[in-house]
Parts: structure tokens; C-alpha cells; sequence
């Protein structure tokens, strides 16, 4: 919870007293949902928590029409690590016995992925940041790569998370 916080701090603190007002409800959302996704066992609403504080940072930028923004890769990591936790807590829900050490290569696993994320995430901003071109297709070739990245860092994600079945 305290990394979806952390979030939407980034945005609701550079936004003016506008911005803040709508903020303060969106993410005031944003946190119920993760809070019921945990307490009620609703997995569908931890992305949207997530989309809903990615969304107030990204309408915090569209509005200050900032260039680059090196907050960008922490925010990214912090949403990552946030669903991450969130589904996390629903499987520690589940009563079974693993093996010893599991939460703590679990952890482990969790703080390298937010790790990763970050490094990614500022590698991007640093080559948008060097190319500096103009023109549609390169904002396209810009935005598929991130939706790339983004999809192969979700889809290790949830093959770390799925149990094996050995016999």
C-alpha cells in the first residue's frame, strides 16, 4: 500500500491546487480498490488501482507538457512493485505449507524485478532523451518498444508466479 502512495505522491506534489482536488479522489480510488483487491480477494482490481495511479502521473505530465520526466522510471518501478505486492497478498491468502526460505527468495525475487524495472525503464528515458528526432514513426517505434518491454516484464512476472506441476 505504502508503494501506491508513494506513487501518487509524485504527481499530486507538482500539481496545482486544481490538479490536487481531482487527484485527491482519483487516488483516493486508486487506494480503496487495492485495499478491498487485499481484503476481499479481488484480483481484478489491483491493475486498476495501478492504471489509476499511472494515470493521474500521466495526466499530471500531459498537463505541465513536461518533456522527459526523470521521475519516470521510479514511478514505473513503483507501480511494478505495487501489483506485484498486491497479488502477493492474495496468494499469501491461500493456507499451505512451502518450503523453507521461500519468503524470503520470494522478496528477493520481488526487489530484483522492481530493480530491473527501474534499470529499463531509465535506459528508455536515457535514449529518448539522446535520439531527440521528430516524427510519427519514431514515437511509434518509441511506444511499442515500451509496451514490449512492459509486456515481457508482466509476462516473466506471472511465469514466476504460476506453480509448476512436477511430479
Amino acid at each position: 500500500m505504502a508503494c501506491l502512495l508513494a506513487v501518487l505522491a509524485v504527481p499530486m506534489s507538482r500539481g496545482d491546487e486544481a490538479f490536487q482536488e481531482v487527484g485527491v479522489r482519483v487516488g483516493a480510488v486508486a487506494f480503496v480498490a487495492l485495499v478491498a483487491a487485499v481484503v476481499l480477494g479481488w484480483a481484478p482490481l489491483i491493475p486498476l488501482a495501478a492504471a489509476l495511479a499511472g494515470g493521474l502521473y500521466a495526466a499530471e505530465l500531459a498537463i505541465a507538457d513536461a518533456p522527459l520526466d526523470v521521475a519516470a522510471p521510479a514511478v514505473a518501478a513503483g507501480l511494478l512493485l505495487c501489483t506485484e505486492l498486491g497479488y502477493w497478498s492474495l496468494e499469501e491468502r491461500t493456507h499451505w505449507l512451502g518450503e523453507v526460505g521461500d519468503g524470503l527468495r520470494r522478496a528477493a525475487f520481488v526487489a530484483l524485478l522492481g530493480v530491473v524495472a527501474f534499470l529499463v525503464a531509465a535506459t528508455l528515458l536515457i535514449l529518448v532523451d539522446a535520439v531527440r528526432a521528430r516524427g510519427l514513426a519514431l514515437d511509434l517505434l518509441g511506444a511499442l518498444a515500451a509496451v514490449t518491454v512492459l509486456a515481457t516484464v508482466l509476462v516473466v512476472a506471472r511465469s514466476q508466479r504460476q506453480p509448476s506441476n512436477g511430479a
